[in-house]
């Protein structure tokens, strides 16, 4: 049967799924005349590249297993047995259940060969008795007699860093061998009623403490100029760096395209923020399209390889943190072990900057935040926002949304707008953030 033929509009917003979707259903990518765009006939993947993880000495694989988006312990033991050996977790995530699959599957491998940390939160009433019981129970659900490295989790500002009753309760989990290193995890601040400070003042604060070996951090190829600075300054100090939200691009858009042609297929309203956004991608993409056509860029594979080569041909990052939701996550992301930057790479990344830099709000910004007259903690909802759209974690996101603290993004629906006012970066922020509180007002059960 001769295969149906696409419009040049259903062609662009094929486009936009794929370009700014990352790894939602579309790992896979069939072209229209039913046969794959790439080779699906790949060999067991390997990671090919170890790095010294600073003063720690630990040799971590180049990719790292981020914030994990599946609940499928066998996905973490195929990660592992890929060779990655950098695990990363949280005490929050997932109600203690995340550190719980961690445990279960490292089971059968050799602990000493992989690097696990986990992340807690310190607020500023706990004490030095409390923290030290929960660093415990990390310990406990994680099954394991010690814990590589252990993070104050998103430090979002400089007296979070400082905190003594961390490093006291660290010393003494040290002490009894509980424990190995110190670090900190950053996404910028997280203000409710006041502007906070900056990553790089954050996490610089931690690499001139002295008593941190491993710092996380955001930095990709459009939010770069801090994480540049950031990994310096932890290059002179001998600090372990670890990247986090690799991918500007990360599937954050492509719930915007399918909502849209949703709305078209119910015949429904669409609305005007939605409406508005999806132009947006169209006008660009088409302006993009003798590219895209000429390359077959209908997927997220090449989205992806210009991401992780940016990441990996920086000698001073030590591991590029990645969340894998699936299978098909494993092979797509541990085949670029040991990858760099490319002539190919650099036009696409050149590409995303160029046409869709103004549809990503750059995490850690916090530029545009104390312009704000209702104190919209504008960067930390997109965040959560990213959880909701790129790494499924919906039910996740929708609860920090609704422990927010002052406003949230519904206000933004009738202001006039001065968050897009003062970005630097010309962020369409206002009709993002309305579709974030769209997204993140759901009620998932």
């Amino acid at each position: 049967m001769k295969a149906k033929q696409i419009d040049r509009r259903d062609f662009l917003a094929r486009s936009s799924m794929g370009l700014i979707g990352a790894g939602i259903g579309f790992s896979n990518p069939i072209s229209t005349n039913g046969k794959y765009l790439i080779d699906t006939n790949t060999e067991e993947p390997k990671i090919k590249e170890y790095r010294v993880l600073g003063r720690t000495g630990f040799k971590v694989s180049d990719i790292g297993c981020g914030s994990i988006g599946t609940s499928n312990e066998n996905v973490i033991k195929a990660i592992i047995s890929g060779g990655v050996n950098l695990i990363d977790t949280a005490e929050s995530y997932a109600n203690g259940n995340n550190e719980r699959m961690v445990g279960r599957a490292i089971k059968g491998f050799q602990r000493k060969s992989i690097f696990i940390n986990t992340k807690i939160s310190v607020p500023k009433e706990e004490t030095e008795e409390g923290l030290v019981l929960r660093v415990k129970k990390c310990l406990e659900r994680l099954d394991t007699d010690y814990i590589d490295g252990l993070m104050i989790w998103n430090a979002s500002s400089v007296s979070e860093v400082k905190n003594k009753v961390f490093q006291k309760a660290f010393q003494q989990l040290k002490k009894e061998g509980l424990v190995k290193y110190s670090g900190i995890s950053c996404h910028g601040s997280n203000w409710d009623e006041a502007p906070g400070e900056t990553m790089e003042k954050v996490v610089g604060t931690a690499t001139t403490d002295g008593r941190f070996d491993i710092v996380m951090f955001v930095h990709n190829y459009v939010q770069k100029e801090m994480g540049e600075i950031i990994l310096k300054e932890c290059a002179k100090k001998n600090i372990g760096t670890l990247l986090m939200k690799t991918d500007p691009f990360g599937g954050n858009y492509l719930s915007i395209v399918e909502m849209v042609k949703n709305y078209n297929n119910e015949k429904k309203p669409i609305p005007e923020d939605y409406q508005k956004i999806y132009d947006r991608i169209i006008e660009r993409q088409t302006k993009a399209e003798s590219f895209l056509r000429k390359d077959q860029i209908f997927n997220s594979n090449a989205k992806r390889e210009a991401a992780i080569s940016f990441a990996l041909s920086n000698p001073l990052v030590h591991s590029a943190l990645i969340t894998f939701k699936n299978f098909d996550d494993v092979t797509n992301y541990i085949n670029l072990s040991g990858i760099r930057l490319t002539e190919k790479t650099l036009t696409m990344i050149n590409l995303l900057k160029n046409y869709f830099g103004d549809m990503y709000c750059r995490h850690a910004c916090n530029v545009c935040e104390d312009k704000c007259p209702y104190n919209v903690p504008v960067n930390r909802i997109m965040r959560y926002n990213h959880y909701f759209m790129a790494q499924s974690r919906e039910k996740y996101a929708i609860k920090k949304y609704h422990d927010l603290h002052g406003s949230n993004a519904e206000i933004c629906m009738d202001c006039e707008g001065y968050c897009e006012a003062s970005c630097p970066y010309s962020v369409k922020i206002q009709g993002l953030l309305t579709i974030a509180h769209h997204n993140l007002s759901l009620n998932i059960s």
